[in-house]
């Protein structure tokens, strides 16, 4: 396995050796092309993860779907790292469209997102994926979650004024819990033309992706016979596909939370304005929607997706997810 010095940068290509030329092309072109440092700001993000380590060697031909898949993902994370940091800046700017309750909300539930994805992406490369199918699952409610506390300050301002595990509990009960962010959001999302119901093709497969993962959290002897070596990262479908979940998911939130005219979008540029000039994660921030819905069309147009409201593929499955 190879080793990386802490003291000597490297770059995307060498970590992901087995990505596609095409994306690696791909992601140099829509970095530079909006003034971001790809380098810099992975070797800030990623290079800094708790138990980050090279990935294990591999056939090229069989792991560039898997090395593409991973680079995304950790994208997609980069931006969650940079929401996480523009939101705490954020409560030091005046005259911002996004309430307090709102912008306290956005920086508690992002730093908890980067916590769990964070913790999903070790496990999955420490051949643990059932347990990251768990931590999936959780990062699909606080996606609904952060998208309903942007639309809604009156909700936010409940979510940060709870101060017991009681009244955590009951806020979840009353507002997030049996899809009830998530339907908020739909209806918004149907309201500007985007059919993300549950009659939806798209709201079919939710159902059903989590579904499996939340088969994940209940013990059963499914799927437990015959697991060996060879169902570690990259040649575990189950794996890959928990990543392209996530991946997906916060895909969604980056496009939703700038489409649902929150006020995000603009609040993130005032945010990047007011910063100091090396603030490079705060001007990533403001500045990465393209590259995120670039990289969310490349994923799509990669499963077979077709259309806006068109799913991804499913998940593997559901006798492996056990």
């Amino acid at each position: 396995m190879a080793t990386f010095s802490p003291d000597r940068p490297i770059g995307p290509e060498r970590f992901y050796s087995a990505m596609t030329p095409q994306l690696a092309a791909r992601l140099r072109q829509m970095w530079s092309a909006r003034g971001h440092d790809l380098d810099r700001i992975w070797g800030e993000c990623i290079r800094g993860l708790p138990g980050f380590r090279p990935l294990p060697p591999g056939m090229p031909e069989a792991d560039s779907r898997a090395h593409d898949g991973l680079c995304l993902f950790d994208q997609a994370l980069i931006w969650i790292i940079s929401l996480n940091r523009a939101a705490e800046a954020g409560s030091r700017v005046a005259g911002l469209r996004l309430s307090g309750p709102q912008l306290c909300a956005l920086h508690l539930l992002s730093g908890r997102l980067i916590e769990t994805v964070s913790a999903l992406r070790l496990l999955v490369l420490s051949e643990l994926s059932v347990p990251a199918l768990q931590l999936a699952r959780s990062v699909s409610e606080d996606v609904d979650m952060l998208l309903a506390l942007l639309l809604r300050p009156r909700l936010a301002q409940q979510f940060v004024a709870c101060r017991t595990a009681d009244e955590a509990n009951d806020f979840w009960r009353r507002h997030i819990a049996g899809g009830r962010a998530f339907r908020l959001v739909a209806e918004k999302l149907y309201s500007i033309g985007l059919d993300y119901s549950d009659q939806s093709e798209y709201g079919q497969w939710r159902r059903e992706v989590l579904t499996l993962l939340g088969s994940a959290v209940h013990s059963s002897p499914l799927g437990r016979r015959g697991q060996g070596k060879d169902t570690a990262w990259p040649a575990n479908p189950v794996a890959c596909d928990c990543l392209d979940f996530v991946t997906h998911r916060l895909h969604e939130l980056c496009a939703w939370a700038h489409l649902l005219e929150s006020g995000l979008g603009e609040d993130l540029a005032c945010i990047a304005e007011r910063a100091p000039s090396d603030s490079a994660l705060l001007a990533f921030a403001a500045g990465s929607r393209d590259i995120l819905l670039d990289q969310m069309r490349w994923t799509m147009a990669g499963q077979g997706g077709t259309t806006a409201t068109a799913p991804p593929r499913p998940l593997s499955g559901g006798q492996v997810v056990h």
